[in-house]
């Protein structure tokens, strides 16, 4: 079971992008979990069905089937300690 099976798209923050890469001409675009629920029928839609039937949204391409990441734009600072 990967992350995608586990994970449904409502369980996203709006803090987080997700990230989705056609398979076939290699598209790149970003969107909010609010607008990708905006676009689906139900609410309890998981990851792995997302990525099964959205369609690449350039033109001429409009490829069904995308490869899915989660982008976290929380603050990632590090340690700031020192070693002796």
């Amino acid at each position: 079971m990967s992350w995608r099976e586990d994970m449904s798209l409502r369980d996203l923050d709006d803090s987080v992008l997700i990230e989705s890469t056609c398979i076939r001409c290699l598209h790149t675009w970003l969107q909010s979990p609010t607008a990708m629920l905006i676009k689906v029928d139900h609410r309890d839609v998981r990851m792995d069905e997302v990525a099964a039937n959205l369609a690449c949204p350039k033109l001429g391409c409009r490829h069904v089937g995308v490869r899915l990441e989660v982008i976290r734009n929380e603050d990632t600072s590090g340690f700031v300690g020192g070693m002796p």
